[in-house]
């Protein structure tokens, strides 16, 4: 039940968070990625999926944001390993990470799309 909560809040509370919850995720689970091949793994998938309220397409610098959330929660729970917390390190999924990264695709995957 504890690691059902915890990915829940790896994944965030938006569609938009979800969005690059999982696709960050997928990334990672292939291999470990500096912070910007990361963002820009995400950033086409969320610019084709979400627009600003007011039809604005989605910019990098809003991925980043997203990023930002994903990164943080993944670290204070323990499921990203940062060798080193600098822009230039390589980012990776702890081996709790990997395992809530399971339990975290399983929820989108089997869950509605517009509420888990």
């Amino acid at each position: 039940m504890r690691q059902h909560t915890a990915a829940l809040a790896w994944l965030g509370t938006t569609a938009a968070e979800r969005q690059v919850a999982e696709c960050a995720l997928c990334a990672l689970w292939a291999e470990p990625r500096l912070r910007e091949d990361l963002r820009d793994a995400v950033h086409p998938v969320l610019a084709a999926g979400f627009s600003h309220g007011d039809g604005t397409a989605m910019e990098e610098k809003d991925t980043e944001r997203l990023l930002w959330r994903f990164w943080h929660t993944g670290r204070e729970l323990g499921y990203l390993d940062e060798r080193e917390r600098s822009v230039d390190a390589l980012i990776s999924l702890s081996a709790t990470g990997r395992s809530a990264a399971l339990a975290a695709l399983r929820l989108l995957a089997e869950g509605p799309r517009d509420h888990i």
